[in-house]
């Protein structure tokens, strides 16, 4: 219980310049022979779970003691939305190009696979083309509403940031002014609650859940640093699960809407480090297939590093600790305030 503690303490502190949250069913098919789930009973597993809900409750807290700071002007807001918008385009074509729906590893066959992979494309081309967004935000619902049928609940949640995604450009680019002005006061606040329910399902879909996965890529491309460390207690086992539970607080955070640039910042770190690691190890095919898969989650986290993040929806508003913000930093045509 000791040792566990305290690898786990260390965790806390090292993951967050980890590269271990990267997706690894991009880049292993099958488990290898590896140690099985922890137990919801076992040492780590709950000091882990002490050690999240620790950080959750924190980053209420903290949420609450921070200064409130300006956000970007109008053009560079606007420059970033676009950025949002070329990347999502981008990393769906060229994922439909390999023959795989939303993610590297959806790859199946048949006459609806293949349709939604043409409609995969189409939506792409739309969207670097920047040609009727709002039906082209619809479409987005619509795959993902295919993602569903053909890959099955977990894919869709796992990638329901595409959701988010959908519906922050489709509520900026609806036809009646009043609408759109009411809508995009919660587009923010839509990108940012579904990319924390899409980390929080990669988190157990990958990691926690199922961890054989998790493990087998840790093993494969030897990226447990703490074992390197000279900490033999940290197995890839532990690994994994630390690694899943810093990923299901990040998304649990951006769901609850507190500290979300701190939230943000570190995610944006952890995606980067996979990238130099692949490159380092000489991976560069990898490298790529990360750079592609990742592109809408680096688009996401520029607008929710600069736009603010939703602050109606959000835990603190919500329960009436903070007043409901005046300046209204959701809505994206004029400069205001946000919290950090």
């Amino acid at each position: 219980m000791q040792n566990a503690f305290r690898a786990s303490l260390v965790a806390a502190t090292f993951l967050a310049a980890s590269p271990a949250l990267g997706h690894v069913n991009w880049f292993v098919d099958t488990p290898g022979d590896v140690a099985p789930n922890y137990a919801f009973t076992d040492p780590a597993f709950l000091v882990w779970s002490a050690l999240a809900l620790g950080l959750i409750l924190f980053a209420v807290w903290l949420d609450l003691k921070l200064p409130v700071l300006r956000i970007v002007d109008s053009k560079t807001r606007h420059d970033f939305i676009e950025i949002l918008r070329v990347f999502t385009g981008m990393s769906f074509l060229l994922t439909a190009y390999e023959g795989a729906l939303l993610a590297p590893h959806h790859v199946m066959e048949g006459p609806v696979f293949t349709a939604l992979l043409f409609l995969q494309a189409g939506i792409g081309i739309l969207l670097i083309a920047n040609r009727w967004l709002k039906w082209t935000a619809v479409l987005m619902l619509v795959l993902h509403a295919g993602v569903l049928v053909t890959c099955g609940l977990r894919a869709a949640l796992e990638y329901s940031i595409f959701i988010g995604i959908a519906l922050f450009i489709l509520f900026n680019n609806l036809n009646d002014p009043e609408r759109r002005e009411i809508a995009k006061l919660y587009s923010v606040a839509a990108l940012r609650i579904w990319t924390g329910i899409s980390l929080v399902a990669l988190a157990i879909g990958e990691k926690l859940a199922p961890s054989a996965l998790g493990q087998s890529f840790v093993a494969a491309y030897g990226w447990n640093f703490m074992e390197a460390l000279g900490f033999t207690v940290f197995t890839d086992q532990l690994f994994v699960l630390s690694a899943g539970m810093i990923e299901a607080v990040i998304g649990v955070v951006l769901i609850l809407g507190v500290t979300v640039r701190l939230a943000v910042l570190a995610l944006s770190i952890m995606m980067a480090i996979s990238n130099v690691a692949f490159i380092l190890q000489g991976e560069n095919e990898a490298a790529l297939v990360e750079f592609i898969g990742h592109m809408p989650i680096i688009g996401t986290a520029l607008i929710l590093l600069l736009l603010g993040y939703g602050q109606r929806l959000k835990i603190t508003q919500l329960l009436g600790w903070e007043a409901v913000p005046s300046a209204q930093p959701e809505k994206l045509a004029e400069p205001s305030v946000v919290k950090t």
